[in-house]
């Protein structure tokens, strides 16, 4: 079976996703379709699930994904957590930490640390459901897909 959608996370997302995700070539030597361009990067319809516990990265991944129209999220609103870190280490190498030191800023001039970010389709997760291996925002992103 082809995959045709998909239900991306943090670290799938950031794997394939790059500078475009719409195919913007076929490659046609001699008159046959070999492939396409961006060839490697998803090109089908893709949804995002996010939620209150995301953090730093994980809020500017979703973040990205909608300033990008690359589809919609789906989950709960994401506390607006991204910025960067500058670690330092210390004389006693065990010790090491980070000062925030920087932040990422939006078209719109906003950034992102200190703004909420509010997915497309709200759907919260149901504690006695999910005792019971029932996923609500799971179930949500297959609907919207299979629209």
């Amino acid at each position: 079976m082809k995959m045709k959608k998909i239900i991306l996370s943090l670290f799938i997302g950031v794997a394939i996703f790059g500078t475009s995700c719409k195919k913007y070539f076929d490659i046609i030597p001699h008159g046959q379709t070999v492939g396409y361009e961006p060839y490697d990067k998803w090109i089908k319809p893709s949804i995002v699930l996010m939620g209150e516990c995301n953090y730093s990265d994980a809020h500017l991944f979703p973040v990205a994904y909608k300033l990008k129209n690359v589809g919609k999220t789906v989950g709960m609103p994401v506390p607006g957590t991204g910025t960067f870190v500058w670690w330092e280490g210390q004389i006693d190498n065990s010790l090491v930490f980070g000062i925030p030191q920087g932040g990422w800023r939006m078209p719109n001039g906003k950034f992102c640390e200190n703004t909420q970010l509010e997915p497309d389709i709200k759907v919260r997760n149901t504690p006695a459901l999910s005792t019971t291996g029932r996923d609500e925002q799971i179930e949500a992103a297959v609907k919207e897909l299979l629209k």
